[in-house]
This record gives C-alpha cells, structure tokens and sequence, in this order.
C-alpha cells in the first residue's frame, strides 16, 4: 500500500464510518465537477447526480439516514466494503440516472452547451468511469431504458447495487424495487428541473 493512501485512509478514519466508506468518494467527484465544468448548467447536474448517489449509497449501507431504506433493512451487508464496491455502487447509480435524464437529451445538451460526446467524456472524467461502466451504460442501461422505461432501469441498477454492497445479492423484492425506482425518479426530476431553467 502507498504511503499516500495510507495516510489517507487513516485521515478519513477519523472522520468517521460516513466520510470513510462513500464520503470521501463523493468529495472527489464534487472537486472534479467544480474543476472540469464548464458553466454552471453543467457543475449543478455533476453536483446533483454526485451529492444524489452519495445519499442513497449511505443509506443503503447503513452510515447515513438522509433517505429511507427500510426496505433493504433485511439484507446483509458484506463484511467489509472495498473501495472498489462502493465506487462501482456510486457509478452504477449514476449511470442510471444519466440513462433516466436521456429522454431529455436534446434540452441537456443545449442547457449544457455540450455535444452528445462532448458530455459524456466530461461524465466519464468526473466519475472516474472505467471501460466497464461505460459498458454497463451502453449495453445494460440504454437497452433496458428502451425496453422496459425506468422501471427496467431502476431494476438492473439495484440488481447491480445489491451485487456490490449486499451478501447474498439475490433479487429485489417489491418493496425495495419501488424504493429505488422512486429515488432514482425523483433524482433525475431533480436533474431536469436544472436543465428546463
């Protein structure tokens, strides 16, 4: 282990379970949002998708109760969180919610003065996509969103979630499929409301 990661993994240790297990991750991504956007429009949807993954993450993993997640109450967390599961967990949600806001392209694009690709270079860079998100992205997400809308969406992102945080990740109930399909509904309405400013 670097000296450096060391040292910062006993900084975040101080802090608490909360800044040590999703905060830290999510105060990256915040300082690269304000860092590589170009306008405002564009820093405001990195910082709602951001701060909105950050929550439910938090609270799925029990070391923050902003939002409900009661209906997962039932489920075993593994024992011991890497770095790599809860970022992946954080990306998988907001690869979901850029799926969820592309019904609204066109006025994104516009609002953010971006081309198509353009956003999505500025989305990988900020979130530190790997090639596999971007495949999840294109290959799981766009599909399931033309298919099956954001109640399609909503499942293959928590099956996803349930595979980086939960032991045995099994299928999600009912209830725990309405909770996420909700959030990421309201997350993304938050998204646009942004955008049709």
């Amino acid at each position: 282990m670097p000296v450096i990661t060391f040292l910062q993994d006993i900084f975040a240790a101080a802090k608490g379970r909360y800044f040590r297990s999703v905060g830290r991750h999510t105060q990256k991504f915040c300082s690269q949002a304000a860092k590589f956007a170009g306008n405002d429009v564009q820093k405001k949807i990195l910082l709602i998708t951001a701060i909105s993954a950050d929550e439910l993450v938090a609270a799925l993993i029990g070391v923050d109760n902003k939002r409900p997640a009661g209906a997962f109450g039932g489920r075993t967390g593994k024992h011991r969180l890497t770095r790599q599961q809860i970022t992946a967990a954080l990306r998988v949600y907001l690869s979901g919610l850029l799926t969820l806001t592309s019904a609204h392209k066109k006025a994104l694009l516009t609002q953010a003065g971006l081309e198509e690709q353009e956003l999505l270079q500025l989305w990988c860079r900020v979130f530190d996509y790997a090639a596999a998100d971007m495949q999840l992205f294109d290959e799981c997400l766009l599909p399931a969103y033309r298919q099956e809308g954001s109640l399609g969406v909503s499942r293959l992102v928590g099956k996803r979630i349930l595979d980086c945080l939960f032991q045995p990740a099994g299928e999600m109930s009912p209830a725990e499929t309405e909770l996420l399909h909700n959030a990421m509904l309201e997350d993304a309405a938050a998204v646009i409301r942004v955008i049709q400013k």
